[in-house]
C-alpha cells in the first residue's frame, strides 16, 4: 500500500485505574489485525501507551500492571481513597487549590503537606514500569500531554526522558507533586481534557481511535450543601470539556468502567476485560473507517501525482 496506507493512532485517556482498560483495547485491536502506528496518551493512558510503544508486548504490560496493582504501596492509595465514588474524584483535584477541601477529604492523612505522595514515594512505580529511557527508544511514535500551571497551556511532550514525561502526565494535582521542566510546572493533562485526540492529529494520524475511561457525571446524586454543588458543577465542566474534545476522533471507544473508582486497583483485571470487550464490539466500525480513509487517501494521492507532459 505504501504511501496510500492510512496511519492509525490511539488516543488513550486518563482515569486512574480505569485506564487499565487500554490494555484490553490494545490486545483486541492487535488480534483483529488493526495496525497501531502511533500513540498519544494522557495520565494512565500515557503510562500504558509509553510501555506499549517501547516494546509492543501487551501481555508483558498486563503482567507488569497487575503485579503493580497488588503492591502494598498501591493498596495504601486505594485504602486512602476508599469510600469515594467516581464523581467525588474532583475533590482530590480541587483540594490542591482550596486548602479547606483538603482538610475535609484527606482528614488526618498528611494534611500538612502540599500533596499526598512525594516524588520519592512514587519513584518505585516508574522503576517497575521499565520506562527509564528516552523517546528515541520507541518502536512506534509516542507523545503524552500535560498542563503547564504557569500558563494554563496543554503541553505535548515528544522528546527527552520518557520517565519524566509520563510522570508529568500522571501528576494529579494535590495527590502527586508537579514536575518542573525548565520554566514549566507540569501536571496531569487530564485537567483540561482527558483524551489527547488533538495530540494524535499533530503526530500525523489519518485515523484516530480514542479511548475514554473518564467517570461520567452522576446527575442523580444528592446535592446536600454548597460544597456538593461546587463539586457537581466542576464535574459537569470537566465532563463537557472532555466530551467536546473526544468528538474530534474518528472512532470513540468507551469501556464500561465508569463505576470503578480511579484508585480501585483491586478491580484492575475487571477494567482490562472491559476494554477488550468494548474494542471488539467496535471492530466493524473501526474497519469501516479505516477502509474509507484508505480510499480517500488513495484518490487524494492519485490526483496529486504530476501530470504527464507537464
Amino acid at each position: 500500500m505504501g504511501r496510500n496506507r492510512v496511519k492509525v493512532a490511539l488516543a488513550l485517556g486518563g482515569g486512574g485505574v480505569r485506564g487499565l482498560a487500554h490494555i484490553g483495547v490494545i490486545r483486541a485491536l492487535q488480534e483483529e489485525g488493526v495496525c497501531i502506528d502511533m500513540i498519544a496518551g494522557t495520565s494512565m493512558g500515557a503510562m500504558i501507551g509509553a510501555q506499549y510503544a517501547l516494546n509492543l508486548n501487551i501481555n508483558a504490560i498486563e503482567r507488569r500492571m497487575l503485579a503493580m496493582a497488588d503492591r502494598k504501596e498501591v493498596s495504601a492509595i486505594e485504602k486512602l481513597i476508599s469510600g469515594y465514588s467516581p464523581s467525588d474524584e474532583k475533590k482530590l483535584i480541587i483540594q490542591s487549590l482550596f486548602s479547606f477541601v483538603k482538610q475535609m477529604v484527606l482528614v488526618n492523612v498528611r494534611a500538612i503537606k502540599r500533596w499526598v505522595f512525594s516524588g520519592k514515594e512514587i519513584s518505585w512505580m516508574f522503576e517497575h514500569l521499565e520506562i527509564d529511557t528516552d523517546f528515541r527508544k520507541f518502536k512506534i511514535p509516542f507523545c503524552c500531554t500535560s498542563v503547564d500551571l504557569r500558563t494554563g497551556q496543554e503541553v505535548i511532550i515528544s522528546k527527552g526522558s520518557i520517565k519524566e514525561a509520563v510522570l508529568a502526565s500522571v501528576s494529579l494535582p494535590g495527590v502527586f507533586p508537579p514536575v518542573k521542566n525548565g520554566n514549566r510546572l507540569l501536571v496531569d493533562g487530564g485537567i483540561i481534557g482527558s483524551v489527547p485526540v488533538e495530540a494524535a492529529r499533530v503526530m500525523g494520524a489519518d485515523v484516530v481511535i480514542a479511548v475514554g475511561v473518564e467517570a461520567k457525571v452522576d446527575y442523580n446524586k444528592k446535592l446536600g450543601n454548597g460544597l456538593d454543588i461546587m463539586f457537581q458543577a466542576d464535574a459537569i465542566r470537566a465532563w463537557k470539556l472532555s466530551d467536546m474534545r473526544i468528538k474530534g476522533a474518528d472512532i470513540i471507544i468507551h469501556p464500561d468502567v465508569a463505576s470503578v473508582g480511579w484508585a480501585s486497583f483491586s478491580k484492575a483485571d475487571e477494567c482490562i476485560k472491559a476494554g477488550e470487550k468494548a474494542a471488539r464490539a467496535m471492530k466493524e466500525q473501526i474497519w469501516e473507517v479505516i477502509k474509507r480513509k484508505q480510499k480517500q487517501k488513495f484518490w487524494k494521492n492519485f490526483f496529486s501525482l504530476p501530470k504527464i507532459g507537464n
